[in-house]
C-alpha cells in the first residue's frame, strides 16, 4: 500500500465528502471561465474601449432535482392605467422614426395581445437600438436552498457569496455586435420568442407616455425552445463542464419566478428599459456527490435608439 493511500484512507468519510464538495465548489465559482458563462463579458463604460463579443449557448441536459417552489417575486412597474388617445396615436404613427413598426393605438389586456406588443418592441433592439446600457447587475445567492453536506455548509455558503454580489458599474453596448452578442438572449438575432404557453401572467399598464409590461415566466427544467430560454440568458451543461474543468459531471438548473418588467415609449413602439429577474437552483454532481445551490440574477437595462 501506497503511502498516499494510507495517507488518504485514513480521513473520516464525512472529511472526504466535505473536500470533494469544496473542491468542487471552488472550481465552480473560481473559475473565470464559468463565471463569465452566467453573466455577459464585458467591459466598463470608456471612450476607448469596446465590449468583448460572448457566444451563443446551447441547451443543458436534464438530472432530476428537488426545487422549492417560492422566491419573492421581482418588483413590478405598476401605474394607473388610462385610456389611449387616439389623436396622439395617429401623430405618434407619424413621427416614428424609419424602420420602425407603428406605434401602438392602445394597451392590450389579453395575454396573446401583450405577449405579441412585447415580442415586436423587445427584437428591435436587436435591429433598431444604438446603445444599451445595463445599469447594473445583482447577483444573488439564496443561501436557504443551498443543499452540501454540513461540514462544509458554512465555508461553501461563504464562498459562494464572494462570486454572487452587486455590481452597479455601467456596462455600455455601444454597437450592434455588441447588443447581439451580450443583451438577452444573448449571441441570438431575437431578443424574446416567447409564446402564451410559456407565460403564466402577463399585465399591460397605460401610464399616458409608456405601455408598461410585466411578463411571469412559467417554471422549467433545462429549457430548450420553451420557458425562460425563449427570452433569458440561461445557464448551459457545457458553460458548467466547461468552467469546473471537467470535475462537474452532471448538472441540472430549475428556473422559477422568472420575471420581465420594462417600459415601451407609446409614441414609437421602442422599448426603453427593462428588468431581469431570473431565480434558479443549480444542481450539479461532481465526484459521485451531489450537491445544489439557490441563485437570482437580477439585470437592468436602459435602450437608447
Amino acid at each position: 500500500m501506497s503511502k498516499w493511500k494510507e495517507f488518504t484512507d485514513s480521513f473520516d468519510k464525512d472529511v472526504k465528502t466535505g473536500v470533494a464538495i469544496a473542491l468542487a465548489v471552488i472550481v465552480l465559482f473560481g473559475s473565470g471561465n464559468f463565471l463569465g458563462g452566467l453573466v455577459s463579458k464585458n467591459k466598463e463604460i470608456n471612450s476607448d474601449t469596446t465590449v468583448a463579443e460572448t457566444q451563443a449557448t446551447t441547451a443543458p441536459t436534464t438530472m432530476a432535482t428537488t426545487v422549492p417552489t417560492t422566491l419573492p417575486p421581482a418588483t413590478e412597474a405598476t401605474t394607473a392605467a388610462q385610456p389611449a388617445n387616439a389623436d396622439a396615436s395617429a401623430a405618434s404613427d407619424a413621427s416614428a422614426p424609419a424602420g420602425n413598426a407603428s406605434a401602438p393605438t392602445g394597451a392590450p389586456t389579453d395575454k396573446a395581445g401583450i405577449i405579441k406588443l412585447y415580442n415586436e418592441s423587445a427584437n428591435k433592439i436587436k435591429t433598431n437600438a444604438t446603445k444599451v446600457v445595463r445599469n447594473y447587475e445583482d447577483l444573488r445567492h439564496d443561501e436557504q436552498y443551498l443543499e452540501m453536506p454540513s461540514l462544509l455548509k458554512s465555508v461553501g455558503s461563504g464562498l459562494i457569496s464572494k462570486f454572487l454580489k452587486k455590481n452597479e458599474t455601467p456596462v455600455e453596448y455601444a454597437s450592434n455586435a455588441d447588443i447581439i452578442a451580450n443583451y438577452p438572449v444573448k449571441g441570438q438575432n431575437y431578443v424574446s420568442q416567447a409564446t402564451e404557453a410559456d407565460i403564466t401572467d402577463a399585465t399591460c399598464t397605460d401610464d399616458g407616455t409608456n405601455y408598461n409590461i410585466t411578463l411571469k415566466f412559467a417554471e422549467c427544467t433545462d429549457p430548450q425552445g420553451t420557458g425562460c430560454a425563449n427570452a433569458f440568458n440561461i445557464i448551459t451543461s457545457e458553460e458548467i463542464a466547461e468552467g469546473s474543468g471537467g470535475i462537474v459531471s452532471e448538472s441540472s438548473v430549475r428556473y422559477y419566478d422568472a420575471t420581465i418588467t420594462c417600459k415601451i415609449d407609446k409614441a414609437t413602439g421602442n422599448m426603453v428599459s427593462a428588468n431581469y429577474v431570473l431565480p434558479m437552483v443549480l444542481s450539479v454532481k461532481a465526484m459521485g456527490i451531489n450537491a445544489a445551490v439557490g441563485m437570482t440574477f437580477e439585470h437592468d437595462y436602459t435602450i437608447t435608439y
